[in-house]
């Protein structure tokens, strides 16, 4: 009796250098106790309807505490950081998944599975902020048991990927991307960085049957503010700003776009995913 109750009061820690070193990168971000951002809330609102769960999260792990960036299906702010699943999640790169949290030893008696929000299934994607810096997680619950393959981990690791990106944009356009150097390494290397490239904007406008002028009154940008992102124009690169309003405009319609560090990236346009509960 006295193990299971020490699962649900205590969690796993990351080693104290990393644990000071990730704290650190997160109060540097200035994201905690910030107002709700449409960006990060259109997120979670696309994760809760693809996977087909009640409540989906974007959670930051501060020293005695998770808080909630943006939420859908709870009306929380945060819980005590010795309640929270995502401790696991920042323990590693890959997604972590919790299949039936009543018949897991470390879950069990946890506050939220015994009572609100009655957590039977919990899946997370660590916020990679750096090598070996993961500041929260995005997440998915649900009450019931539920499928979970590789395909569905791959799609939430994208989707919390951009939520990386999001900050990362931010961090550029309030100038404080020169205190978190490590944030835009492998990043594309231009004048004024950007995540997203022009050949990617013109495949999302695609699969979308967007034309510029249609993305232009979705962003309130002009047409050859577009037309210049889309042509990667190197000697007048797109400013933070723009590339923010189009990269919403575009995922608030479900485009993921993909492979930001990679040489060759993409764009995906993601549809709700049919999961097979069992009850």
């Amino acid at each position: 009796m006295q193990a299971m109750t020490r699962t649900a009061l205590t969690w796993p820690m990351p080693p104290g250098q990393s644990e000071s070193r990730r704290l650190a990168a997160l109060h540097r971000l200035q994201l905690l106790d910030t107002p709700p951002d449409p960006a990060f809330d259109r997120i979670t609102q696309l994760a809760q309807t693809l996977f087909d769960v009640p409540i989906a999260l974007i959670s930051l792990l501060d020293e005695d505490r998770q808080w909630f960036k943006a939420k859908c299906g709870l009306h929380v702010s945060g819980t005590p950081r010795e309640q929270a699943f995502c401790n696991y999640t920042i323990l590693h790169d890959s997604v972590f998944v919790v299949p039936d949290a009543r018949a897991h030893a470390d879950f069990a008696l946890n506050p939220l599975v015994t009572g609100e929000p009655f957590i039977r299934f919990y899946a997370g994607a660590p916020l990679i902020v750096a090598p070996g810096t993961r500041i929260g997680s995005l997440c998915l619950i649900d009450r019931k048991l539920r499928a979970f393959n590789e395909e569905d981990s791959q799609l939430l690791a994208r989707l919390a990927q951009v939520v990386t990106d999001e900050i990362w944009l931010r961090t550029l356009a309030s100038g404080q991307n020169g205190v978190f150097p490590h944030f835009a390494q492998g990043r594309p290397r231009t004048e004024t960085p950007s995540l997203i490239t022009g050949l990617q904007v013109r495949a999302a406008r695609a699969m979308l049957g967007w034309s510029i002028d249609e993305l232009s009154l979705k962003t309130g940008l002009s047409p050859n503010t577009i037309k210049r992102m889309e042509a990667d124009e190197q000697s007048r690169p797109s400013s933070p700003s723009t590339t923010v309003k189009i990269k919403e405009a575009l995922e608030g319609e479900g485009i993921v776009f993909l492979g930001h560090d990679a040489a060759d990236p993409g764009v995906q346009l993601v549809r709700k995913i049919s999961n097979n509960k069992d009850q």
